[in-house]
């Protein structure tokens, strides 16, 4: 269990999805304070103002529900990935996502703890690496479209792909320097990466 409990919240009698919401939230909160390994699911459903059977109801362990919190995570780091690209020509859009992902990522405690600190994230999710992959390259790629990218649709998806082994690569092992900075991470983008998209 964390260290610092709050007393337990009044029993949540909203909708199923607001419910869901809540329960996303708690799991978030009580993953960044504690971590994986340690991550109490009885805090959870204390803290969303559920019962433990509604929780294990929808979530049948922690697994699933951190499986659920990530990709909670993602869609909402996507969305944001996408609005800050808006109006960009495609090259442009490849510095700015960049750029945003290493603000999220220091921004955002609980995505910095699953990224970059949390070891056993990546024992967990180590079967769905490849779907992520699949699923962000995708989604790139088609924001990237949109944004005017004019090459074949295999070589689009390839460099895109790419990218995002290169983030995964570069987020597992981050440096220890100025690098790690979003005007560098947009240099750096810039310089090396966006000349591929076009």
């Amino acid at each position: 269990m964390t260290s610092t409990k709050t007393s337990r919240k009044t029993r949540n009698t909203s909708s199923p999805e607001d419910q869901e919401q809540a329960i996303l939230a708690a799991a978030g909160a009580e993953f960044t304070a504690a971590g994986v390994r340690r991550a109490n699911m009885d805090e959870v459903a204390a803290q969303a103002g559920v019962s433990r059977s509604t929780l294990y109801r929808r979530f049948p362990n922690k697994e699933a529900l951190l499986l659920a919190v990530a990709n909670d995570l993602y869609v909402r780091g996507m969305h944001r990935l996408e609005s800050a690209v808006v109006g960009l020509a495609p090259a442009d859009a490849v510095v700015e996502a960049f750029a945003e992902g290493a603000v999220m990522i220091s921004e955002d405690p609980l995505m910095r703890r699953l990224v970059l600190t949390d070891s056993e994230m990546k024992g967990i999710t180590s079967a769905i690496t490849g779907l992520f992959i699949d699923m962000v390259t995708n989604r790139v790629a088609a924001t990237l479209r949109d944004a005017g990218a004019k090459m074949p649709d295999e070589e689009l998806h390839h460099a895109v792909e790419l990218h995002v082994r290169l983030v995964i690569s570069y987020l597992e092992v981050p440096t220890t320097d100025e690098r790690q900075q979003p005007d560098a991470v947009r240099a750096l983008a810039a310089k090396y990466l966006a000349p591929m998209i076009w």
